[in-house]
């Protein structure tokens, strides 16, 4: 009599997945990562904001990357899926603001996988254990309140320092000619499309003289609100552009100091508000993007650090 043939050994371990399927996983989730926070950048970026590209074709494009992926094993699988999925949809409503999306981006996987990860823990371990556990979301609370009933520093200063080979009065003259915005944008401007002047208009450096710099969304007018001979204080009046969702320009100062040598030691100071919380996260965000962005002003007015043997 022929016997059936033996089935799988109970007591046999199944075997884990191998490094190799969870890598393919984690490689294919990284691609949706990158296509949900990119695609509607780019989109925005080419100016097609209000076309079919923004609301057909990236929702497609995610759609069927997302379904070619291989399917969530996890608890931190699905939540990376549903996060994608609500950044997509975030970025798509906010239009110009898909660049806040790409900033925040980080910010919001990480902070959805630290619950992922807390809950995860919290179903493995007894009740007396489980309530350690309860201090993440606590601190996580604590921190989403930034902004509706407390701020943390939410005026920020950056500044720039270079000696050139120029006295005061040679710096003051390229002022008054105002910055030539044909100089190349530093790496950071250029990736992250962080809104910039593109020309400037104005004359002199007397007090109440004003100046407006052309950007996206509309003009910046500042105004000459104190002057010696080794500062110059401007302060803005108005602020059309799209970058005053993120932050609130509020004065620039250029500080001269003579060196013994004859060049000049000229430190611009740009002073703003910050209207996007936690500080923690965007404090350091503002102040690098605002930086690159004194840098490139320095460039467009011709202020070129001395390098001397």
């Amino acid at each position: 009599m022929t016997e059936p043939p033996a089935g799988p050994d109970p007591h046999e371990p199944v075997p884990a997945a191998s490094s190799g399927s969870r890598a393919g996983r984690a490689f294919a989730l990284g691609i949706v990562a990158l296509a949900a926070v990119t695609a509607p950048f780019l989109v925005v970026r080419s100016d097609r904001v209000d076309t079919a590209a923004l609301f057909v074709g990236v929702p497609l494009v995610l759609a069927v990357i997302i379904a070619l992926a291989p399917p969530a094993k996890s608890l931190h699988g699905l939540t990376f899926r549903v996060v994608t999925f609500g950044l997509l949809i975030t970025s798509a409503f906010l239009h110009e603001g898909a660049a806040c999306v790409l900033m925040a981006a980080p910010l919001v996987y990480g902070v959805a996988h630290l619950v992922a990860e807390v809950v995860r823990q919290a179903r493995r371990l007894d009740q007396r254990r489980r309530a350690a556990l309860a201090v993440v979301p606590l601190l996580l609370l604590a921190t989403s309140l930034e902004g509706t009933t407390y701020r943390m520093v939410p005026d920020q200063t950056v500044t720039t320092e270079r000696v050139v080979a120029m006295s005061p009065q040679q710096v003051e003259q390229r002022l008054q000619h105002g910055p030539d915005f044909s100089a190349t944008k530093p790496f950071l401007l250029r990736f992250s499309g962080y809104p910039t002047p593109t020309a400037a208009t104005g004359a002199g450096l007397a007090v109440g003289s004003k100046w407006s710099f052309t950007m996206a969304g509309g003009p910046i007018v500042t105004e000459v609100a104190a002057r010696d001979s080794r500062r110059i204080v401007f302060r803005v009046l108005s602020d059309q552009s799209k970058a005053q969702r993120w932050l609130q320009f509020q004065r620039a100062v250029v500080h001269l100091t003579p060196q013994d040598n004859g060049d000049t030691a000229v430190r611009l100071e740009l002073t703003f508000h910050r209207k996007q919380d936690p500080s923690w996260y965007f404090g350091p965000i503002d102040d690098a993007m605002v930086g690159a962005g004194l840098d490139y002003f320095a460039d467009s007015l011709g202020l070129v650090e001395t390098h001397r043997d």
